[in-house]
């Protein structure tokens, strides 16, 4: 049980990792562009602007319902990877409108309203992808970190 916990943990933590990293990297260049060619202000670092108007925004915005799939797939049992694309679409498209709505200003355009969908159904789809993925590739990970730790702590055999 502590096991299938920590499992679930474990992939939430790191699927939502990777999907912060993934959207800095995509934005860090617009941002730099974007200082380089403004002639006021200061001008401040692009990963940090990066994952503070993309990033970290998009990744609350989708954590409820990366949770709420987590924890359905703990208590049923069943696995909802075949709707992870799905999922991934509707989660995405709501986020990015949802930050849009947040950062609507008279200035709004469709292009940047564009823009924000697509940074989140990108990081919608690296953050459930990367879910899809560690959910296989975790448990055998964690059963040869195990066997490691065992082979570490057993004493050593005499000659």
């Amino acid at each position: 049980m502590i096991r299938k916990i920590l499992l679930k943990a474990s992939v939430l933590f790191f699927s939502t990792s990777a999907g912060i990293v993934v959207a800095g990297i995509i934005v860090s260049p617009y941002v730099w562009y974007m200082n380089m060619i403004a002639n006021d202000g200061p001008i401040f670092p692009p990963p940090l602007v990066a994952l503070g108007f993309f990033g970290l925004p998009f990744a609350f915005l989708l954590f409820p319902v990366q949770l709420s799939v987590a924890l359905y797939e703990f208590f049923s049992g069943k696995s909802l990877g075949s709707y992870f694309p799905l999922i991934a679409i509707v989660n995405g498209l709501s986020a990015g409108l949802l930050w849009s709505y947040v950062l609507k200003s008279s200035e709004t355009n469709a292009a940047f309203v564009l823009a924000l969908l697509g940074i989140a159904l990108i990081q919608s789809f690296v953050v459930f992808g990367s879910t899809w993925l560690l959910e296989r590739i975790a448990p055998l990970i964690l059963d040869v970190l195990l066997k490691i730790s065992n082979v570490l702590k057993s004493p050593p055999r005499p000659p």
